[in-house]
């Protein structure tokens, strides 16, 4: 049963902060067997990895990447080490600003061409990364290619790019294991994509692509809760299938175990728009629904004998008010709309960068896991939510 501690910061860089000073690990200690750390929200720097030498001690990012990995190994629990290289988007690049630290979400092109020679250097430093990291958190799960899938479905399939991606992907295994082979080395998948974004299906060539993918675990990371029943509307918890989280490994047994990376529910209406324009129940949701989905996957994980289970976040990314209220358009830059309110300006600022996507969109995104938490904002329970994850994080742990 594990857990990550990420929460949005609006105006603060970087804006999602994983392990902050009034949400650190340790808060989330009585929460977890596993604690699940996710570093790119501070970026990759590749040009540290360029070279082959370790990155410099007095390297802003070399700073704070050690006291994620020492707040982390404080708890004295193992811990699932989560990184990312792609998407369908590459992972924001570390930047360096008049001497602090901050990421650039733009750097890369969409649907990055690992086919072009010019880009090798990139699979290059991230292998480097990945080693290095794998030695500094010793974790005892490594997902060291978060969502690996969304690149297959997105940017071509089959492509001379697909192609390197995997060997990049297989060179990052390797660096795993020679960091220490007992590390259980694994990417994740997106397993609506697998299931073509239906709550039935199966999309045998999709999960046929996904064969050469080296893996001592089968993740995945799922959030069905976008997906659409027959009649156009969004899906409740009571309509997932008994074999939603199961149906990979029934099909193909040979699979080694399930870990669920990623999943959760939200407890509130994702409201979206500006007043006059507003749809409060955009996606409806509450805390039944959440408690409702809970029970499903932890029944589910339990009787198909999964591994481990990530609920993303402990906390909730943002505040009810923010997840519910439909706030002005405001203007960049000034945003007076707003009225110096900071969530209105977050979800403002979400709506112009919005990358080629209707602001709408990216209102949606910016929301889509904002209260999922087994807490809120602030760290109140959500009764619903915790009593269940706190019962089975009693459990004794199999080895």
């Amino acid at each position: 049963m594990a857990v990550s501690a990420v929460q949005s910061y609006p105006g603060q860089v970087p804006y999602y902060k994983n392990s902050s000073p009034t949400f650190p690990f340790i808060s989330v200690s009585n929460d977890s067997d596993v604690v699940t750390v996710f570093p790119e929200f501070l970026g990759v720097p590749f040009d540290i990895f360029s070279s082959t030498t370790p990155p410099p001690a007095t390297h802003p990012w070399t700073i704070q990447i050690q006291s994620l990995a020492a707040s982390a190994k404080s708890l004295g629990k193992p811990i699932l080490l989560q990184t990312v290289l792609t998407r369908d988007r590459m992972v924001p690049r570390t930047v360096i600003v008049n001497g602090a630290l901050t990421v650039d979400s733009k750097w890369a092109p969409g649907c990055y061409d690992f086919s072009n020679a010019s880009n090798k250097s990139t699979g290059d430093a991230y292998v480097r990364y990945v080693n290095w990291l794998a030695k500094l958190f010793n974790p005892k799960y490594y997902v060291f290619m978060i969502e690996i899938n969304l690149y297959y479905e997105s940017c071509g399939g089959a492509s001379p790019s697909w192609t390197n991606l995997v060997g990049i992907h297989q060179r990052a295994y390797n660096a795993v294991k020679s960091a220490n082979p007992n590390i259980i080395a694994f990417p994740s998948f997106t397993l609506e994509t697998i299931y073509g974004h239906t709550l039935t299906g199966f999309d045998q060539s999709h999960y046929l692509a996904l064969a050469p993918l080296t893996r001592d675990r089968f993740g995945v990371a799922t959030y069905p809760y976008g997906l659409r029943r027959a009649d156009g509307n969004f899906i409740s918890p009571y309509d997932l299938p008994v074999d939603y989280l199961s149906r990979v490994r029934n099909r193909n047994p040979s699979e080694p175990k399930m870990v669920v990376t990623e999943t959760g529910w939200n407890s509130d209406n994702l409201a979206i728009g500006a007043p006059g324009s507003c749809f409060p129940q955009f996606l409806h949701s509450d805390s039944s629904y959440q408690a409702a989905y809970m029970q499903f996957l932890i029944f589910h994980a339990y009787f198909d004998v999964f591994e481990a289970i990530t609920w993303w976040s402990d906390r909730d990314l943002i505040t009810t008010a923010s997840m519910t209220t439909c706030y002005p358009a405001a203007a960049a830059p000034s945003f007076v709309e707003c009225s110096g309110d900071i969530w209105c300006l977050a979800v403002n600022g979400a709506r112009q960068d919005a990358n080629g996507w209707p602001p709408a969109f990216s209102e949606v995104v910016f929301k889509a896991f904002g209260t999922m938490g087994l807490r809120q904002y602030d760290g109140t329970a959500k009764p619903s939510a915790i009593t269940l994850w706190q019962r089975f994080v009693r459990l004794p742990v199999a080895n």
